[in-house]
């Protein structure tokens, strides 16, 4: 094969090693300035001796290097490393298809010719850098072009990406009649079309497999295609990895089974298990190829989650007892016990962004618990200091893509692209002015039957809807979004996290997120209304979200500092924290609420049919500090709502404390309030029942449902029909007075 050596820099000339003196090196550098042994990767792989046995490491220094290159079966124990842990900075590629004519006129290159690399090599690591095959499908037509075409045997790939389009990462084997190994580790793959495929016994541990968007409505493509023999009970295992994408829902195939040569005697074998699945995945996601069923080949899940996750009789489930004969080590052991497996390490202290949610930390934690971003790779990994660097790092919620996104300092939403500030006037449109809308709502003018409608009132619509556009930040699926020291804040934003699975949200102050046009509502109440639409926080259609240790309040913004216009408080804020539309699986732990009247609604609405809520709105709220606030914290319709060791201080102004409502299920338990009379504890939104035990009121044992019952003439019951059994770290109730206030809010992390 004919090799074409396009360097990033043209390198000096420089004698190149014997194989007798590559006998004796242990580490060959490639460095394309000239300054290592070789500036090839080719040429150092030719400096390695046929036959060789004992480690040797190759190098590379960060750069971008094409070329194809070929490793042979002759040239065991060899590393080749990027020299440094980010994979970004060390790219190999090259950039011809199957399709490609060959230079010398010999035909086009074939699927297993387009390789950017072939390696044969058995005992051979990789790690610390990029694959690539840089073949242009939109220029040129689409085709297969392989990045990676691996035939050897005991392969690591180790904090390695993959990248290409169609059939991106050849696991192959020598011929069908030998097995091959491969362990794919903290790796990423990306491709469409069939872009992880071949005979191997792969493993891939806990990687991120993205696939990409090819723009269809209805297939965009193939994530495996197995070629496994029948004699081989092992071919591809995904395992605890996250299969992620921003194609639409239900337009992706897991895999399909490639008979390949076409082998009478292949059927694919790939068990997806543990792993986390976006929604990108059809419903019956397995599919037949070139006249083989995919029902006579060997496709299978197991306890997998997410979106993309679902359950029927298209997709065959392994039971436990048979999953324990597929682990990494079962696919990897042979006949030699061979065992690279590594097992993941606690999060560094230095990386707060990779922890994840404890064991049995409330309802978050339930089936699959909640992880957010603690799997994104060095590129996905971000600190932000103005809004754009945020909005950019949070990058489209449809891509669930495993992200960690660090706040740095204070950053305003209400600033434009260059930082300067924006106030209310720099988002009226369509002639919308406060003054003018007062004059036009006047109940004076107006009357007090019917709600504002008109041309004012849809330029207030339009101006908040321009405003929305600016000010609300959306969190996707597998992100933590979290801040980075004590003072990290993010003012002004609204921030919403919406059909999303497994996020997390840390350490953050989230202030004044105030709403410049509130609506004039005559009807709300016998005096009439302000009513504003912005929550600091909305968890809205969404799972498995953990929301801890952040400070939330209206700044030096508060309601209370508002003018009244119609007699009535011009409120700009709404709730600081809801849970809403169906979420499930929520924990909001170790959060500093204070200084705001509507604070935490639990579901909204009592229609059962609306979000199907029934079975959902199972939310875990425990060490959280409400401090000086009105009412809602929380008011729950339909949940089964832990409230347990959390401290609340009364102020001015405060209404009642936990809002028992329709459908309700509320489990309160070791929380102290002060300076809030036992009969305001609870209030009553057509609930029925209450578990409230070992509570205190100013330092004493109180039953707050009887005096609540006993000031309202009323019989709430006393039984909410289950008993929470995901509980974290509990603390007495005669120490939550200092515990909390002590460790709540943003900036006490431990």
């Amino acid at each position: 094969m004919a090799l074409t050596v396009i360097a990033t820099v043209t390198p000096a000339a420089t004698p190149a090693a014997t194989p007798a003196a590559a006998a004796t090196r242990t580490t060959i550098v490639v460095a394309a300035d000239g300054s290592g042994d070789h500036a090839t990767v080719q040429d150092a792989v030719n400096a390695v001796p046929p036959g060789n046995t004992r480690p040797v490491t190759i190098l590379v220094r960060k750069g971008t290097y094409r070329q194809q290159v070929v490793i042979p079966a002759d040239k065991p124990h060899i590393t080749l490393a990027g020299d440094t842990r980010d994979p970004r900075e060390v790219v190999l590629t090259y950039d011809v298809s199957a399709s490609t004519p060959k230079p010398e006129g010999s035909g086009t290159y074939g699927t297993s010719g387009s390789a950017s690399y072939v390696i044969s090599a058995p005992d051979f690591t990789a790690r610390n850098l990029t694959f690539e095959n840089a073949y242009d499908e939109a220029a040129n037509g689409d085709s297969q072009a392989v990045a990676v075409r691996t035939t050897g045997d005991r392969q690591v790939y180790d904090n390695v990406r993959f990248l290409g389009n169609q059939d991106t990462l050849y696991a192959n084997t020598a011929s069908a009649t030998t097995t091959a190994r491969q362990y794919f580790h903290n790796c990423y793959v990306e491709g469409d079309v069939d872009f992880i495929f071949g005979r191997a016994t792969a493993v891939f541990d806990r990687c991120v497999i993205k696939a990409l968007n090819r723009g269809s409505t209805d297939d965009n493509g193939y994530v495996t295609a197995a070629s496994t023999e029948l004699s081989n009970p092992y071919g591809f295992l995904i395992h605890r990895s996250h299969l992620t994408s921003d194609a639409p829902a239900r337009t992706y195939h897991l895999g399909r089974p490639w008979p390949a040569g076409g082998s009478a005697t292949a059927r694919g074998q790939v068990l997806v298990r543990e792993s986390w699945l976006g929604q990108q995945f059809k419903d019956a996601p397995w599919t037949d190829m070139s006249g083989l069923s995919w029902r006579d080949a060997r496709l299978s899940e197991y306890r997998n989650h997410g979106p993309g996750a679902t359950v029927g009789d298209d997709r065959p489930q392994l039971t436990t007892e048979q999953a324990r004969a597929f682990t990494p080590e079962r696919y990897l052991a042979g006949t030699d016990g061979w065992n690279p497996v590594r097992r993941p390490t606690p999060a560094p202290r230095n990386e707060p962004g990779r922890e994840v949610l404890p064991r049995d930390d409330g309802w978050a934690a339930a089936t699959t618990g909640t992880t957010g971003g603690s799997a994104a790779r060095p590129e996905d990994v971000h600190v932000v200091r103005t809004r754009a660097e945020l909005l950019a790092a949070l990058g489209d919620p449809a891509d669930n893509t495993p992200r960690i996104v660090y706040v740095k300092g204070a950053v305003d939403a209400d600033t434009d692209a260059s930082g300067a500030p924006l106030t209310c006037d720099d988002y009226a449109v369509n002639g919308y002015s406060l003054p003018a809308y007062l004059a036009a709502y006047d109940p004076a003018v107006w009357g007090r039957d019917t709600v504002p409608s008109g041309p004012l009132e849809e330029a207030r619509k339009a101006s908040y809807a321009r405003m929305a556009e600016h000010v609300t930040i959306t969190v996707g699926s597998n992100v933590t979004l979290i801040g980075a020291g004590r003072d990290a804040a993010l003012k002004s934003f609204g921030v919403r996290v919406s059909n999303a699975d497994n996020v997390i949200v840390r350490n953050l102050t989230i202030t004044d997120t105030s709403d410049c046009f509130p609506q004039w509502d005559p009807t709300d109440g016998a005096e009439g209304n302000w009513n504003a639409s912005f929550d600091n926080v909305e968890v809205s259609g969404s799972t498995h979200v953990w929301l801890d240790h952040n400070t939330l309040n209206d700044g030096d913004n508060p309601d209370s500092g508002q003018p009244l216009h119609f007699g009535r408080p011009f409120q700009v804020h709404d709730g600081l924290l809801d849970v809403v539309r169906g979420s499930n699986y929520v924990t909001l732990s170790w959060n500093h609420l204070s200084g705001h009247d509507k604070v935490t609604l639990i579901g909204n609405t009592d229609n059962p049919a609306r979000y199907g809520e029934e079975d959902k709105l199972k939310v875990t709220l425990h060490h959280n500090h409400f401090e000086s606030l009105g009412q809602r914290t929380p008011r729950v319709r339909f949940g089964q709502v832990h409230v347990y060791n959390n401290y609340y201080k009364g102020g001015p102004g405060h209404g009642y404390s936990i809002g028992v409502g329709f459908g309700s299920k509320v489990y309160a338990e070791a929380n102290a309030f002060d300076g809030i009379a036992a009969e305001k504890v609870l209030t009553v939104f057509n609930g029925t029942a209450i578990t409230a035990k070992d509570n205190l009121v100013d330092g004493a044992p109180a039953d707050v449902v009887a005096a609540y019952n006993a000031a309202n003439g009323t019989l709430l019951g006393t039984d909410a029909g289950w008993t929470p059994a995901l509980v974290g770290r509990r603390h007495p109730a005669q120490a939550l007075r200092y515990v909390v206030p002590a460790g709540a809010g943003a900036g006490r992390l431990r």
